[in-house]
């Protein structure tokens, strides 16, 4: 094990949410180390720069232009050169701030970066190679994750086609009702991938959603109640081999488990977020698509 890395023995954490209330079902909680504190730059190191800051993911591997390369040949693809240019300097991290607003369905939401993947990473939470693996056969021919959301969810670039060099959302938890494999399911949301980076932002908490509140909302929401509940300090980046877990009932009420990762995207698959928006008629409903 890694330098940085704990072995944690964590009970998954169960918070039941009504949108409004939250009761704490059960909490034995060890932080998990993070990653440096320090981030490699700032965000206000420029007054007119829009550059977010990254605390680098402890002991990634550092890139070159050859290992660039070998991925390059691996996938058979083409790095997009500003990708190119962020990998070489900052190979995966967390952003400050973390923000991604973008529609889909048609209704205006939000999610955030937790991390960008590393590539040549062992940890399966920070390995680019992971991801694509895990889930190949599902996701859009052209298509490398590159980051993931606080819920498991990807941010998949687009390294060929019409579409190359933009930056995708990809909701692991959707529906069998359509092809996921199929680009023109899911919404795009950056033409480039300095638009995607550049564009990440502080949530604004009173810009709500009148129909379905956003998975940035939820973890927002799930993240300080766990925090005022139980530990004054916990934080998701604290805890990067550990996810948030969304189920739904009937009635619409929404509970998040906080669940080790690699189990939660590998194994545990779930359709929780996906049925909140078809009980509000955002998307149809229909059978749970279950990794093979």
């Amino acid at each position: 094990m890694k330098n940085g890395e704990t072995n944690m023995q964590l009970r998954p954490i169960l918070i039941i949410l009504t949108l409004a209330a939250t009761s704490i079902l059960g909490c034995n909680r060890q932080s998990d180390a993070p990653a440096d504190t320090s981030p490699t730059q700032s965000a206000s190191a420029t007054p007119e720069s829009k550059i977010p800051a990254f605390t680098p993911i402890n002991d990634a591997p550092t890139l070159t232009e050859d290992s660039l390369h070998a991925v390059e040949q691996k996938y058979s693809c083409q790095l997009p050169d500003d990708y190119r240019k962020f990998l070489l300097k900052n190979n995966g991290g967390f952003p400050s701030p973390d923000c991604v607003d973008f529609e889909e369905a048609g209704q205006k939401t939000a999610s955030d970066v937790f991390c960008f993947f590393a590539i040549g990473d062992e940890r399966a939470w920070a390995s680019m190679e992971w991801h694509h693996n895990t889930y190949s056969g599902r996701l859009p021919k052209n298509m490398l994750p590159i980051a993931r959301d606080s819920c498991g969810n990807l941010w998949l670039l687009c390294v060929g086609g019409e579409h190359a060099g933009s930056v995708f959302f990809w909701d692991h938890g959707s529906f069998d009702t359509f092809d996921e494999t199929d680009l023109a399911n899911w919404p795009r949301v950056a033409t480039s991938f300095t638009k995607f980076r550049d564009n990440l932002r502080i949530f604004d908490a009173a810009a709500k959603n009148d129909v379905v509140p956003s998975r940035y909302a939820l973890v927002k929401q799930t993240t300080e109640r766990m925090a005022k509940k139980n530990d004054a300090n916990f934080s998701t980046r604290a805890n990067p081999e550990f996810v948030f877990l969304c189920h739904c009932d009937e009635d619409g009420d929404i509970s998040m488990q906080f669940v080790r990762y690699k189990i939660h995207a590998a194994i545990t698959h779930t359709c929780g977020y996906s049925r909140l928006r078809a009980i509000e008629g955002v998307i149809k409903e229909g059978q749970t698509r279950l990794p093979e």
